[in-house]
């Protein structure tokens, strides 16, 4: 029989303990990096839709920024499993998080948006190149100083490395979206002709979305007059001087960079056997300037034949 007041000192087995424990920290620190980096996402206004076209148009730079992010959360878990008491040389850490800010520089200058200042890139991969310069500078200024290498937590280190991924990750997936709507934003034209007795009225629907603040809408209506000869589905496009001027105008962007007009427009059907209707997304450096029609990349064109109507 065991003497009184003896107790069972034996610590319990922590072992089964651990698991649990670490399967809790990676839960809540990659639930932390996804949410900011879904985050991020939704600022941009991400839908389902556009993920599936910026796969198509963009897969290597999608490509990109998955190796980001999946190389951030394995540092991330990474971090989880080493002791806080494991440490690594300053030399190794400083090199490793330089490492990462010249990838996160590398990255921001990889992806160009179309028609942004090249200056731009240039500035930030100078700023990334510049930290991670000044980081490993840093280093060896303090070895200088102190003959002892001292050493840091392998553990910090992992997690600044995963830091500064997951901002790379998210940087590089906000400038795709952008480059992305560069490329594929056009404006959309819908119309349809009426008719009242001899006079005819051409309703007209212009749409476009995520337009830049330097960006507008110009449409234009041209018509070929009866009489004039063409074998052409496009005789005002083939040959300008066939057609004669109908309408014109400028459709400014809202707030949010979208357009969404209705006109109606009168027209002649007995004067005209053709109508050529032309939007062109324009863009100045400055406000005021006009379009560039020859210049313009961006232009969406809908032919109509008309038939005279009968007295």
């Amino acid at each position: 029989m065991a003497p009184s007041g003896a107790h069972n000192t034996h610590p319990p087995d922590r072992t089964e303990f651990a698991p649990v424990s670490h399967l809790e920290d990676i839960r809540n620190l990659l639930g932390l990096l996804l949410a900011g980096f879904a985050g991020a996402v939704n600022i941009v206004g991400l839908r389902n839709a556009e993920i599936t076209t910026l796969l198509r148009n963009q897969g290597i730079l999608i490509g990109l920024a998955g190796v980001l992010l999946l190389a951030a959360l394995g540092s991330a878990i990474a971090s989880v499993f080493v002791s806080n008491r494991s440490r690594i040389p300053l030399l190794i850490a400083g090199a490793t998080v330089a490492a990462t800010l010249a990838v996160a520089a590398f990255s921001i200058y990889a992806i160009k948006i179309p028609k942004s200042p090249t200056w731009t890139r240039a500035w930030i991969l100078g700023v990334g190149i510049f930290f991670a310069t000044a980081t490993v500078a840093g280093i060896f200024v303090w070895l200088f100083k102190r003959p002892r290498n001292p050493n840091i937590s392998l553990q910090l280190t992992l997690l600044l490395a995963s830091a500064v991924l997951i901002s790379s990750a998210t940087s590089a997936f906000i400038r795709i979206e952008a480059k992305n709507q560069a490329v594929t934003s056009l404006p959309q034209l819908d119309a349809a002709t009426e008719y009242h007795g001899s006079e005819g009225v051409i309703s007209l629907k212009i749409s476009a979305a995520k337009l830049r603040d330097t960006e507008w809408i110009y449409f234009t209506i041209l018509g070929v007059p009866h009489g004039i000869d063409y074998d052409s589905q496009h005789p005002c496009l083939d040959s300008p001087d066939k057609c004669e001027y109908i309408a014109d105008g400028d459709v400014n962007p809202n707030s949010v960079g979208a357009v969404e007009k209705n006109l109606k427009i009168p027209f002649s059907p007995l004067a005209h056997r053709h109508l050529e209707i032309r939007v062109t997304m324009c863009e100045s450096m400055q406000k005021g300037d006009d379009c560039d029609l020859e210049m313009a990349e961006k232009v969406t064109s809908l032919d109509i034949r008309i038939t005279r109507p009968q007295p």
